[in-house]
């Protein structure tokens, strides 16, 4: 099975500061200092056996340093051989389709065909959407529309568009990549059962982020494959995105506890989800202002994480241990989910801690795990359809 490395930024010790609207001191630890952490981090996934490195696209808050996870992987492109890239996600609302599919057919060239999970998401956050100007009431229409237009401009010479909100003239995408089945490497990442099923239905494959309980995420993979089923597309595997902490004792791994509970403060902060009006009437949000929606979400002030109500990263779903735990967890993660690759995203509390649970994975785990088979399992496929009475 394959292992990729996320590539992530956040400054989550900068919170405090920014929720005091302290701006005239600057951040303890600069953003360009977390990003050189970032890309030495990168730097290892290569030579330490990793089989890709992938990006996500935040920006704006602590929370996330990556604006344009293409322009991290092109950087990437360039300083690697082998591995492939990926995105987790392309938060499509935010961008002009034409420039995206330009972006992914360059990135394409600049890696020799490597560019091989291109994911894409429809976005949360409101002060990411209103520092583009872009309305949340519309992510759905501009989702669907934007990924009309770059499928698209990748499969065919000459393409127009006319959507609601999408006017594209006759034209050619130029430089055209050089790999010419690049939609069946798009994926979708989604956070409530509205977004599961219009992603499904368009063909994309799933993306799963460790924020909810096992049970869950088995079921949505199930669920997938079932509209994939009603629009006559062939059952698939997901790719999982799971939080990973390699210790070498139990009790390095309980330490974590407190951490992970800091930085859970930070995604509440920055999805919004401590404010009962960030979604209130919001076209296509409906899920989140019920309380439904799970994109990483946590519920309470210290940020720890709530078991079993599929609101957070759920424990179960987290890759923290020892080595030996490690492959136990993602044993029994491949049985329920069935997914085809993981990436890992390596996490601390210190930035040496991160680096030295990324090199114990890579030397106690990522061995068992290259040699792991993962089968799509009964469990991943529809229910049997039943004959007419």
């Amino acid at each position: 099975m394959k292992v990729n490395l996320s590539a992530g930024a956040g400054n989550a010790a900068d919170w405090e500061r920014v929720q005091a609207k302290a701006w005239d001191r600057p951040p303890t630890t600069p953003d360009a200092d977390i990003l050189a952490r970032t890309l030495k981090m990168g730097d290892l996934a290569e030579p330490l056996g990793f089989d890709g490195i992938w990006a996500a696209q935040h920006f704006g808050t602590p929370y996330g340093l990556t604006p344009n996870p293409l322009q991290l992987l092109a950087y990437f492109a360039g300083r690697t051989e082998q591995v492939g890239l990926g995105t987790q996600v392309l938060v499509l609302p935010w961008w002009h389709p034409v420039q995206c599919a330009h972006e992914i057919a360059y990135l394409d060239i600049l890696s020799n065909g490597r560019f091989d999970t291109i994911g894409f998401g429809r976005g949360v956050a409101k002060s990411e959407f209103d520092a583009l100007g872009i309305h949340r009431d519309d992510a759905r229409q501009r989702f669907a529309e934007g990924l009309d237009i770059i499928e698209l401009a990748l499969t065919t010479e000459r393409f127009a568009y006319e959507g609601q909100i999408f006017k594209i003239p006759e034209m050619s995408l130029r430089p055209q990549p050089i790999t010419k089945d690049l939609t069946s490497r798009f994926f979708g990442a989604s956070s409530t059962n509205t977004s599961l099923e219009l992603m499904a239905r368009r063909g994309l494959k799933p993306l799963f982020v460790g924020n909810k309980p096992l049970t869950e995420a088995a079921e949505d993979v199930r669920l997938v494959n079932t509209y994939r089923r009603e629009e006559g597309l062939e059952p698939c595997q997901s790719k999982n995105i799971l939080f990973m902490y390699c210790t070498k004792t139990e009790q390095e791994a309980a330490e974590a506890e407190s951490w992970i509970a800091k930085a859970n403060v930070g995604v509440r902060l920055h999805y919004g989800f401590g404010d009962p009006d960030a979604f209130k009437g919001v076209k296509g949000y409906e899920a989140y202002a019920a309380g439904e929606g799970t994109a990483t979400q946590v519920t309470t002030e210290t940020g720890r994480r709530k078991i079993g109500t599929g609101n957070a990263y759920d424990s179960s779903n987290l890759l923290l241990g020892t080595p030996d735990e490690i492959i136990r967890r993602i044993e029994k993660f491949q049985q329920a989910c069935s997914f085809s690759e993981i990436t890992v995203g390596a996490a601390g509390g210190t930035p040496e801690q991160a680096e030295a649970s990324l090199r114990l994975f890579a030397k106690e785990v990522l061995p068992v795990i290259h040699k792991m088979d993962a089968p799509m399992h009964a469990s991943a496929l529809p229910e049997p359809e039943r004959a007419p009475a």
